[in-house]
């Protein structure tokens, strides 16, 4: 059965032990595979930093414990035995994309913190294969807001521990900081996202703003939410409560909404998503002849006040009869500001 974790996967530790002190990186991992080459993108602000998103940010000990980031996530209705390799094909593609140096910590089996260096690439490659359920988080030692990410939960679906979760998947998520998309553009992060969904066998996606860091910790998501709620655009979720229910059903809307089976068999392919989006900006695109993508315009957008995304709420609406709507609500995310959040596109 599932359980309730934090981001950081250290609910109820003190923020001293959490904001643990950055360290000087005494050794270049070769990353899941060997011999790979990578680069890191530079840290430039640029006008997609002010223009997309909100800070959304909450501090703790003068240092920021949350960020809004590009998240970019799949959801796979087989057991991790048969995704392992699809996993580790998506997650070299990562470390690719955001240079070698980028993911540098891992958490151990206890919790902490570990440097990823060539052993633990090693130990996090045979982890990945483990046939019941792998949990692994990499991420960069860089402070708020510069985070990168990589968070995988596997598991055996059809295993008996789950035979009362509503419907149990694997996911994956990888996340980026806005930085990233100053660097490379929206676009650049578009590929990324179709670079990554690539090798996967998924039955849905998604990629767009997002809210993370110490989520559940404290008062951390109580004092986001009043920010989060005045911008539809930024997700919020956990990873591990949504792959125990979301089956393969449909979390929208996103900047990228991606659609696998059995949903888009079920609603008539892509001639069914064309005939039904027509909000300027929106493109639906064939990945194959079993998944598709649906983009919301040129990059993501937070919304608010000012910016109401019409896309955003078409895409809701048509998808609607396919979609997911969580039962349970994010650790700190008072059910009562959940419940019309999760449907802020529709009602």
């Amino acid at each position: 059965m599932c359980r309730r974790y934090t981001s950081s996967r250290m609910e109820g530790l003190p923020f001293r032990t959490l904001l643990f002190r950055q360290q000087p990186r005494r050794h270049v991992s070769q990353g899941i595979q060997s011999g790979q080459a990578g680069h890191d993108p530079a840290m430039a602000r640029s006008r997609f930093l002010t223009m997309t998103s909100p800070r959304l940010q909450i501090m703790r000990r003068n240092r920021a414990v949350t960020q809004v980031n590009v998240s970019i996530c799949f959801y796979l209705p087989k057991p991790t035995a048969d995704v392992a390799q699809a996993i580790s094909l998506s997650l070299q593609r990562f470390v690719d994309a955001i240079g070698i140096h980028a993911l540098n910590y891992y958490f151990g089996e206890d919790g902490e913190p570990r440097e990823l260096d060539d052993a633990a690439w090693a130990t996090i490659r045979t982890k990945l294969h483990h046939p019941v359920a792998p949990s692994v988080i990499l991420f960069t030692d860089a402070p708020y807001p510069e985070k990168i990410e990589f968070e995988y939960r596997g598991k055996d679906i059809h295993a008996a521990i789950h035979r009362r979760d509503p419907g149990p998947v694997c996911a994956v998520r990888f996340i980026v900081p806005l930085s990233w998309m100053n660097t490379h553009g929206p676009d650049g992060v578009r590929k990324l996202a179709l670079a990554l969904a690539a090798p996967l066998p998924f039955s849905s996606g998604h990629a767009g703003l997002a809210v993370t860091g110490f989520l559940g910790v404290g008062s951390v998501t109580s004092e986001v939410v009043p920010q989060l709620v005045q911008h539809p655009g930024v997700d919020l979720m956990e990873l591990d409560l949504v792959s125990c229910e979301i089956g393969t059903r449909l979390r929208v809307p996103h900047w990228m909404t991606f659609i696998g089976e059995p949903s888009l068999s079920a609603m008539g392919g892509v001639d069914f998503l064309r005939s039904q989006l027509h909000a300027p900006g929106t493109t639906v695109e064939a990945l194959d002849a079993s998944r598709a993508v649906v983009t919301l315009g040129p990059e993501p957008l937070a919304g608010g006040p000012d910016q109401p995304l019409p896309a955003y709420r078409e895409l809701a609406r048509v998808l609607e009869p396919w979609a997911f709507h969580a039962t349970w609500n994010p650790a700190d995310f008072p059910k009562e500001d959940f419940l019309p959040w999760d449907r802020r596109f529709l009602d």
